[in-house]
């Protein structure tokens, strides 16, 4: 049996699996090693993040590069997101063989612009349509510099997007995201790919919760702004008490939780303790002002949570609308967890949950598609 062998390059170090994109990143891995794949990975530092041996137990490999942050990265018609990331260290080693090569994120596709892997097998993994996203950043940022930042960096990557045009098979994350991708890549290959997530089965607890859960990277401004309207709409009209939790809480938050007495705010969790709150809750809050992507808070919830309120933006895969609660306004989310306030979540409703989630949710499925784009004779394997 040939051997399979996948070049992964990672936009940040990809333990601990703490937020979105990173646990997308990490759980794939996982499942691709369990699928037999050598898979070297190669991850850029910066910020707190360090070299991670956990790694090592699933990866041939694991290559380490510094991101160059800076002022001087971002003095370049190339994103700053991609010139930070652009490593010849990197590309010298992807050089020493033929494997295949999937770029997570457009930050990490700065390998496109060495003539010397024209013609390599590069697989882009877009955590979702980037320009659109920075764009929607601008819109909830105050801080006018920032907010500059944000849209000369949405110019910069609707710009470079060109460079895509050398990759041959696309894995949007979302809907939304493959019909964008299609409409600007007429004739690329396209295969949606789902979040990879720590879940294997839905495994819900029956019964009751006592609170009400909203839960993502806080110092992140569209958590923020959900965050802050929870606080200012919707908490003071609950009789449950509200938990928000998640990393970097910012001051503001800070000073508005302090003052209800229903709303606890919980600040970086680790990841057993993320676990249990999503388990207990009786309630998901999951809310979103962005429509890019695919909310990773959202597989959690379906695959662990009980009773599940989103907005509309918040509902990207098609077919959940009759295993959520969608309340797009503050009285209707407050009419719908008076409702579910004391109805039990029973063995009816985790039937009904396993029922409406599509096949491709599931990391199983999920793996065999990818391995299927990257090494086509071995795509027959299973777990």
């Amino acid at each position: 049996m040939n051997e399979k062998h996948l070049h992964i390059i990672s936009f940040d170090v990809p333990y601990p699996a703490d937020y979105g994109g990173i646990i997308d990143i990490f759980y794939k891995i996982r499942t691709l090693w369990k699928m037999g794949v050598n898979i070297h990975l190669h991850c850029f530092i910066y910020g707190n993040r360090k070299p991670q041996s956990e790694l090592n137990r699933y990866c041939s490999e694991v290559n380490y590069y510094k991101r160059k942050t800076g002022f001087l990265s971002f003095l370049s018609f190339v994103p700053y997101i991609i010139k930070s990331r652009i490593s010849h260290e990197l590309e010298n080693r992807l050089l020493q063989d033929d494997y295949p090569v999937l770029c997570e994120g457009i930050h990490t596709c700065g390998i496109l612009n060495n003539p010397a892997l024209r013609g390599r097998e590069i697989l882009f993994r877009p955590s979702n349509v980037e320009h659109e996203y920075y764009i929607g950043l601008a819109a909830l940022e105050k801080n006018i510099f920032k907010k500059a930042f944000f849209l000369t960096e949405a110019l910069k990557l609707r710009c470079w997007e060109k460079n895509l045009l050398q990759v041959p098979v696309f894995f949007p994350v979302s809907e939304h995201d493959l019909l964008s991708f299609k409409s600007r890549f007429p004739g690329k290959e396209m295969s949606l790919l789902y979040s990879f997530h720590p879940f294997e089965e839905v495994d819900i607890l029956k019964g009751m919760g006592d609170y009400v859960l909203f839960h993502g990277n806080l110092s992140v401004p569209d958590n923020l702004r959900v965050s802050l309207f929870l606080l200012e709409k919707v908490a003071p009209e609950i009789d449950m008490p509200l938990v928000i939790a998640g990393k970097d809480a910012p001051r503001i938050l800070k000073k508005k939780a302090y003052v209800l007495p229903n709303v606890r705010l919980l600040e970086n969790p680790d990841g057993e303790e993320m676990e249990r709150l999503i388990r207990e809750a009786h309630i998901h809050l999951l809310l979103t002002y962005q429509k890019a992507g695919l909310k990773l808070k959202l597989l959690l919830a379906l695959f662990r949570g009980r009773h599940i309120i989103v907005n509309s933006d918040m509902l990207t895969i098609p077919g959940l609308e009759q295993c959520v609660w969608i309340a797009d306004d503050a009285e209707t989310m407050i009419k719908v967890i008076r409702k579910l306030r004391n109805k039990s979540f029973r063995e009816k409703e985790i039937t009904g949950r396993k029922k409406c989630l599509p096949p491709l949710l599931f990391n199983e499925e999920k793996g065999r598609l990818l391995l299927k784009k990257t090494h086509p004779h071995n795509a027959y394997l299973k777990l």
